[in-house]
């Protein structure tokens, strides 16, 4: 991240992205071009995105003009979502950036961007890139039925819990179990409309400290969570 108040990018020539030498893309029908591929760890559903060109003033030329962008779930199947044109940035620290292309909910794990020309310089390059995501939690599939998350995690005494659900009127049991396997408390609550965070009662004042296992369940599907108490 190198943006300035508020959404401003500096005009520091690191705070970036800069290829002076062309290489292997990762998607090889691209062959051997400049190119940077974006790993978010876990497969989102992307929205719309904000780029930042090259801004450094002595070398605003580095900045990419037109550029392929793709998107894949394992880094080796590729769509291409377009090719679309950059302006050069001013040089200042006030510079905002532009619109991006809108990803309209695609499913994906890795972003491509490939340039194939810039406003002249010897390499090729852009500032910053800004991709809206939807809320990972909120992506529900039919067959899984809810997602959950539990926090904070280690705890001391209690915790919250978020979960999204497909079915609001069926109710959520949760079960905490020792590292051994036996059930410490097993409670159930109802979910309350527009209401996804719940206070949850685990009793960790009277807990050694180590790891538990907390099961989620709801009409039968259920997830597991590794929970640590601390002191």
């Amino acid at each position: 991240m190198a943006q300035c108040y508020p959404d401003r990018h500096s005009t520091t020539w690191f705070d970036g992205w800069v290829s002076c030498e062309t290489s292997a893309n990762p998607n090889i029908a691209y062959g051997e071009t400049h190119w940077i591929m974006y790993d978010f760890g876990y497969e989102y559903q992307l929205l719309e995105s904000v780029f930042w060109n090259s801004n450094e003033p002595d070398n605003i030329n580095f900045g990419i003009q037109e550029f392929n962008v793709d998107y894949s779930k394992d880094g080796v199947t590729w769509t291409n979502l377009g090719t679309y044109t950059l302006n050069q940035a001013p040089g200042t620290s006030i510079y905002e950036g532009e619109e991006g292309p809108d990803f309209n909910k695609t499913n994906a794990r890795y972003v491509l961007i490939t340039p194939t020309s810039n406003y002249g310089g010897n390499c090729f390059g852009f500032s910053e890139l800004k991709i809206n995501i939807t809320d990972p939690l909120e992506i529900v599939d039919e067959e899984d039925g809810f997602n959950a998350t539990v926090y904070p995690n280690p705890f001391t005494d209690n915790a919250t819990m978020r979960i999204i659900s497909l079915d609001d009127d069926a109710p959520i049991t949760y079960k905490l179990y020792d590292i051994l396997g036996r059930e410490i408390l097993n409670n159930t609550f109802s979910l309350m409309e527009n209401v996804d965070t719940y206070p949850i009662t685990l009793n960790g004042k009277t807990l050694t400290v180590g790891i538990y296992i907390l099961n989620v369940e709801q009409d039968g599907k259920t997830r597991s969570f590794k929970l640590i108490k601390s002191d």
